[in-house]
């Protein structure tokens, strides 16, 4: 009886696939330039595909800079890559398929931690 159950229980856990199978969610500044994208993470470099999404962020993103170059801080969810590209050269690539959060600069949270517990 509990095989069964262990069974029907590992069948439903694992044919319920959520809509954001797959996808990675990255932090970092992001830069557009013409013809070229690129998100810098705290660890990582993506060369980015620009596709629709990628193309919207750029343009939501012109509202947060103050020069053509600035680097704006974003959150987006996306699927990542290590194929052969003709145009983006970075080892990994990135297809933004979700922008969460976009900012001018990372907030940075100043916490003063009084004592020790």
């Amino acid at each position: 009886m509990r095989k069964t159950v262990a069974i029907i229980l590992f069948i439903i856990t694992t044919s319920c696939k959520s809509s954001s199978d797959g996808l990675t969610v990255l932090e970092g500044s992001y830069i557009y330039f013409d013809d070229a994208a690129v998100l810098q993470t705290k660890n990582e470099i993506y060369g980015v595909y620009l596709t629709e999404k990628a193309l919207e962020l750029s343009t939501k993103a012109e509202s947060y800079k103050t020069n053509t170059d600035d680097f704006i801080y974003v959150k987006v969810k996306g699927i990542i890559s290590t194929q052969k590209d003709e145009k983006i050269l970075w080892d990994k690539k990135l297809e933004i398929v979700e922008i969460e959060s976009i900012a001018s600069k990372k907030e940075i949270k100043n916490t003063l931690i009084l004592g020790s517990n």
